[in-house]
């Protein structure tokens, strides 16, 4: 999300979301009970399905149209870290320590980031700016000199110690000058929930929404049937479908480390960065898909579980009871390993 260059795709922006639109279209032309919606937006395409006892009159759609839109900006207007005038670049640009006002949902988003952050040992952290930045997965350009000083003055800038949220002041609070907070690996996933919260206070209660993979969804199709949802192969070579999952009135978010990556002297860095060293993460775990009914926890678990690992993060979402789909690199192959609360939802691949 942000603005010195116009934002590139978000670093999960198409991890799931050709498949997703590669499953819809496969489907074939829409019937007259099911309203099709697209655009662009957090620098990816978002899609929305919308099954109705009737059609929508032009002026119904064009309204409807103008809700989701107006749903989706303004969670980019109050959280993107490409746009200058976004609440959270001005707060990112206040020298600190300094307290801001925030809106309800800056500040509902940054307490669902720090609960997450705590159940993950810190692992899920939005202070990690500095280093995304440095890394060139941010705004600007990337750094080529990340020596062990330098990130270990990097990762002094870090940490859920130098953020305050008072949720019933709605203030933000920076303890320390240069701390940097970056929302990517949340907002994409609220803003589905914004724009699902939108079609409901429409009155539609069957629904498909996706923004750059992530994808929340309600009721059923135009068949009648649960949404069919596919979670993608992790292949950088190509966009293949790993398997396709019935979803029904939950969210699904996938972070993966092939997409948004570059390579130096022969070593692979992926924009995926572990707060506690600093640096890109860098083992087996291709992707992990994760299911909850907010998209936006769905989102931030995805990218803490992924950071964690096959091992620690299988082993944290197991504890939590979280529905989650590890697909693991196994030389050229890739190995699922679901949780018991995954499989519990999907027995039988499909």
């Amino acid at each position: 999300m942000r603005i010195p260059r116009p934002p590139r795709p978000a670093p999960r922006a198409f991890a799931a979301a050709l498949a997703v639109l590669l499953l819809l279209h496969a489907c074939g032309g829409s019937a007259p009970s099911e309203q099709a919606f697209a655009g662009e937006a957090m620098g990816t395409t978002w899609s929305v399905k919308v099954r109705s006892s009737q059609p929508m009159t032009e002026e119904a759609a064009a309204t409807l149209q103008a809700s989701i839109e107006l749903a989706i900006e303004q969670v980019n207007q109050k959280m993107s870290t490409y746009l200058a005038t976004s609440e959270l670049s001005r707060f990112n640009d206040l020298p600190g320590p300094a307290t801001m006002e925030a809106s309800a949902d800056t500040i509902e988003v940054f307490a669902e980031a720090r609960r997450i952050g705590g159940l993950s040992d810190g692992v899920f952290d939005i202070t990690v700016g500095p280093l995304v930045n440095a890394w060139g997965f941010g705004p600007g350009d990337r750094r080529e000199d990340l020596d062990d000083a330098e990130l270990a003055r990097l990762r002094a800038l870090t940490g859920w110690d130098k953020i305050e949220i008072d949720t019933a002041a709605k203030t933000l609070h920076k303890t320390i000058d240069g701390v940097y907070c970056d929302l990517s690996a949340i907002a994409k996933g609220y803003a589905v929930d914004k724009a699902a919260e939108a079609l409901e206070g429409a009155g539609h209660a069957d629904y498909m929404v996706e923004i750059g993979g992530e994808v929340r969804v309600r009721g059923v199709n135009r068949s009648g049937e649960p949404w069919r949802i596919a979670v993608e192969k992790p292949d950088p070579a190509g966009r293949t479908i790993q398997r396709v999952l019935p979803l029904h009135d939950i969210a699904m978010a996938t972070s993966g480390d092939y997409r948004n990556y570059f390579e130096k002297d022969g070593e692979r860095y992926s924009h995926e960065i572990d707060p506690r060293t600093g640096r890109p993460v860098g083992h087996r775990t291709a992707s992990v898909t994760v299911l909850d009914p907010s998209c936006a926890t769905a989102d931030a678990w995805a990218t803490a579980l992924i950071v964690l690992g096959e091992e620690a993060g299988y082993g944290k979402a197991v504890e939590l009871e979280l529905p989650a789909l590890f697909l693991v690199r196994e030389g050229e192959a890739f190995v699922e390993k679901p949780t018991p609360a995954f499989e519990g939802l999907f027995p039988e691949p499909q």
